[in-house]
């Protein structure tokens, strides 16, 4: 792993200026924007690459002065290499240009990227290598900086930073893997990245940044309760996310313009949990397996709507579904007997609790009702059982009967 610094080196006539950044009173002046950000940067082990043209090369990295960046660099005792890369006019200058910037990147990089001087299609492209090494080589982008030079004031010009903009991509590649697969790893590590220099910059106080911090961690706890089928938490934690989603959506989100596009993508979490508006534990469940089915989360979805009908037999027969023993077990014994007796037409006898309950409330369920619970176990149990059994349904059935089952809970259960 190594600290970089990536820059790019124009032709342009360079004027000094003090450069600086937002919120530090201190500026380095140069006519380099290069030599300001790693002056002002202060890494120790930084590493500068700066991709030169031909011209550029000759002009400010080593000119025939012998006053360019290289000798500046070099005074301050940084190690600096430039590297050649086309003026990009042909067509294979682009991908010249990527594989010339690529091969520069090791595993587990920190890198800081200067764009002051990147003409034309350079940003694009560079970014391009960015993303890409992000996932191939697990580096880590600290900033990308911006001087500018034009914009001066009293001789000072103020360094960008747009690392932000960077991050929005995250975001967006985060959110993306979570409503689609409920992986929420991605999503929670970019809020966090994104949050951390902001709540210290606020020195603790923003309430609103501290909602959205809160937010995150419950998005991870939600997620993962349906990951691991944690019945009793995914209400809990659902019915929190969704009112501190409300809660963020009701404060006035406009003095946070630098990261008023993550607000809009809280908007989409907000519409997959809304569900949790109306606390209905079977409703809420129910939903809970279709987002299952939907992450491809089919074991999970069986286990959740196996467990959803002893919360109706429970609810209906005045028992308690929070208390495993003896209610529960009692709700499972009662649907397993009557799933026995009306459906297998076994002979079975009926005595005790169950016996009382059915003579009190034996009109609350339809057969139709008990033969689904008893299809529904036999695919549960194939599931669990990791096909080591007699009978092996086909990956492709397990999809389609899910479909049938939320179709025919609704029907009996919901409806």
């Amino acid at each position: 792993m190594a600290k970089k610094l990536f820059a790019f080196l124009g032709i342009g006539d360079y004027k000094s200026v003090e450069y600086y950044f937002q919120n530090k009173n201190e500026g380095y002046k140069t006519e380099y924007i290069q030599e300001a950000i790693t002056k002002l940067l202060d890494e120790q082990d930084l590493n500068v690459t700066v991709f030169v043209t031909e011209e550029a090369r000759k002009k400010h990295w080593e000119p025939e002065s012998n006053i360019g960046l290289k000798s500046k660099l070099e005074k301050l005792n940084i190690n600096c290499k430039a590297v050649d890369i086309p003026d990009g006019k042909a067509n294979n200058d682009v991908w010249k240009i990527f594989l010339n910037v690529y091969n520069e990147i090791d595993i587990n990089d920190e890198i800081y990227v200067d764009v002051t001087h990147s003409l034309r299609n350079i940003p694009i492209i560079f970014m391009s290598v960015l993303n890409y090494a992000k996932v191939a080589k697990n580096c880590i982008i600290k900033g990308i900086f911006y001087g500018a030079y034009e914009a001066k004031e009293n001789d000072r010009a103020h360094i960008y930073d747009l690392t932000l903009f960077d991050q929005i991509g995250e975001w967006s590649s985060g959110v993306e893997q979570l409503l689609m697969t409920g992986e929420c790893e991605m999503f929670c590590s970019t809020v966090e990245k994104t949050l951390g220099p902001l709540l210290r910059e606020a020195k603790g106080t923003d309430e609103l940044i501290k909602l959205v911090k809160k937010c995150s961690k419950l998005i991870k706890e939600f997620y993962t309760d349906l990951k691991l089928v944690r019945g009793k938490s995914v209400l809990e934690d659902g019915r929190k996310l969704y009112q501190v989603l409300c809660e963020i959506k009701a404060l006035n989100t406009e003095k946070h313009i630098t990261i008023q596009p993550f607000f809009h993508i809280l908007e989409q979490v907000e519409n997959q949990v809304a569900f949790f508006q109306n606390e209905n534990l079977i409703e809420n469940i129910l939903e809970c397996v279709k987002l299952c089915k939907k992450f491809g989360q089919y074991q999970q979805a069986y286990t959740f709507l196996r467990e959803n009908i002893i919360n109706y037999v429970c609810i209906n027969t005045g028992l308690d579904w929070e208390k495993e023993d003896p209610d529960r077990l009692i709700a499972e014994e009662l649907i397993g007997k009557l799933y026995a007796k009306n459906i297998k037409k076994l002979q079975i006898e009926i005595v005790g609790d169950i016996k009382t309950i059915l003579e009190n409330r034996g009109n609350f369920i339809s057969d139709d009702t008990i033969e689904l619970f008893g299809e529904l176990i036999e695919f549960r149990n194939d599931l669990d059982h990791a096909q080591f059994r007699m009978v092996n349904p086909s990956k492709d059935k397990f999809a389609c009967k899910l479909d049938s089952f939320i179709e025919r809970f609704e029907k009996y259960y919901i409806s």
